[in-house]
């Protein structure tokens, strides 16, 4: 193979691998004609199986000869990480020379340390409610709780729904703790992958922080945005002031779930109940429990309504897991063009690199110090955040501010391998038309183009025709194809 006469990294060869929603990633860095340096960020997918994840790692094995300079492991969810466990005999083979993670993975920080020690305690608690939950399905409970209402079944189909909806959301959490003890890290997870050997570098990074001469990478820079060190950023999940919980610690509620999980599971008198000592009913002879506990009035309890709170508790635990995504902004040094890759961060971390984050950039022999505007408005590719969904992407601290029209998009959604319940929600159509704006079509998805661009489609939208054509003209050429891919030139245009 003839060696480029290219000393620094000219262009990025993005390639977005199919198989759900789900994000996995190879960017090849190149000097002319051939690469120089290999990344990879995450292996995952919602449904995905093994013959899915073993099929992309030997298409990036043929690639890159199994050789991967950096690996990027954003979170924990296992639509980032899943496939690295389902097809971990062939990436065993691979050298992972460097492995990046996200400072909450750190064992000997102390703010990291807390923070996965409470989330320690509220994955017990779900775990353990979600089990109960599916035991009243297996057992019929609802069928003899609604057999004589008029719209029984209704009732059950709602009841089945929801409890499948918190299932498949509390199966996204990969990582699991013994009681009393503090989450696993991803390093400890990986190494059991068998992805982290004895002689990878492993690095833990946080906002602010940079890396640039990297061997085989020349020409390029690394900037951390996030995930951000305030637990209350990192909870704050929606952008509008009415739209989110936000708390200076867990709430009275959370508190009481993980009570009531606790005394229902281990059967302790001192904290079966989901309320404070002072409201219960403390006379066994009294006639309110006495109609309680009549034969024939069991429609009147409410002895597992506790439990639906669940719902709510996981989706604020999903959604504070993405805040901890590894968020970078990826630049070519001469050009100052940026490759955004924000993983699932949601609003607060999009909120967080405008809080007086700044970052050093070399421009025209000078080191200057640089905000996040400066990086978003230098964007020309884009990872649209979490799937297309509405709070995946910020507005004013994000999309509004990439004005270049250079911009290409890649979003991994895909309605053939998705959680029921997040067809509410992606895609975004008031997003999906704006990203289809800003890149003037040139929008990747991972999933049936036809079928995405139709669900965006509302009355609150529009999107224009050529904009649709360009769109649908560039996965033209994958359908016979794992994956879908990009160059990204590292020159301005002249």
């Amino acid at each position: 193979m003839a060696k480029s006469t290219n000393t620094r990294v000219d262009k990025v060869k993005v390639r977005m691998y199919k198989g759900g929603t789900g994000d996995c990633f190879l960017l090849q860095f190149m000097k002319g004609t051939e690469p120089s340096f290999n990344m990879m960020i995450d292996c995952g997918s919602i449904k995905g199986g093994a013959p899915q994840f073993e099929a992309i790692a030997k298409n990036i094995k043929a690639e890159t000869g199994g050789i991967i300079d950096l690996l990027i492991v954003t979170h924990e969810h296992a639509d980032h990480i899943n496939g690295f466990e389902k097809a971990k005999e062939l990436f065993d083979e691979f050298t992972f020379k460097k492995v990046w993670f996200a400072w909450t993975e750190d064992d000997e920080d102390p703010v990291a340390n807390d923070y996965r020690q409470n989330r320690s305690e509220l994955g017990l608690a779900l775990d353990a409610a979600v089990a109960k939950l599916n035991m009243l399905l297996t057992d019929n409970y609802y069928e003899k709780l609604f057999m004589d209402d008029v719209r029984g079944q209704l009732m059950v189909d709602g009841k089945r729904k929801f409890i499948n909806s918190i299932t498949s959301l509390n199966d996204l959490n990969m990582l699991k703790a013994a009681k009393g003890k503090p989450l696993p890290t991803m390093v400890e997870k990986f190494k059991e992958f068998n992805i982290i050997k004895e002689d990878t570098i492993v690095e833990l990074l946080k906002p602010g922080d940079v890396r640039s001469k990297l061997a085989g990478a020349t020409g390029i820079r690394f900037y951390v945005l996030a995930p951000p060190r305030d637990f209350n950023l990192l909870d704050e999940t929606e952008g509008g002031d009415n739209n989110f919980d936000k708390r200076e610690t867990k709430s009275r509620k959370d508190f009481a779930f993980l009570s009531a999980v606790d005394g229902a599971i281990t059967g302790s008198e001192a904290s079966k109940f989901p309320f404070e000592a002072e409201h219960e009913l403390k006379d066994t002879q009294h006639e309110i429990r006495q109609l309680y506990n009549k034969v024939g009035d069991e429609w009147r309890k409410i002895d597992h309504d506790w439990l639906y709170s669940a719902g709510s508790i996981a989706m604020r635990y999903e959604r504070s897991i993405n805040n901890t995504s590894l968020a970078l902004a990826i630049q070519f040094e001469d050009s100052e063009r940026v490759l955004l890759f924000p993983a699932d961060a949601e609003f607060g971390s999009w909120k967080s690199w405008h809080m007086d984050l700044h970052w050093p950039v070399k421009i025209d022999g000078k080191t200057v110090k640089k905000d996040i505007s400066y990086f978003l408005a230098n964007t020309v590719f884009y990872k649209v955040g979490h799937h297309l969904s509405h709070n995946g992407t910020a507005t004013t601290m994000g999309l509004d501010l990439m004005t270049s029209d250079e911009l290409t998009a890649m979003a991994t959604l895909d309605f053939a391998k998705i959680n029921d319940g997040w067809l509410n929600t992606m895609p975004n159509d008031l997003l999906g038309a704006e990203l289809i704006r800003k890149c003037n079509g040139k929008l990747f998805v991972n999933g049936n183009c036809d079928k995405i661009l139709s669900n965006m489609k509302t009355d609150r939208v529009t999107i224009k025709k050529t904009h649709e054509r360009i769109m649908r003209k560039l996965h033209e050429g994958f359908e016979d194809e794992i994956f879908l891919e990009c160059v990204i030139d590292g020159k301005n245009p002249s």
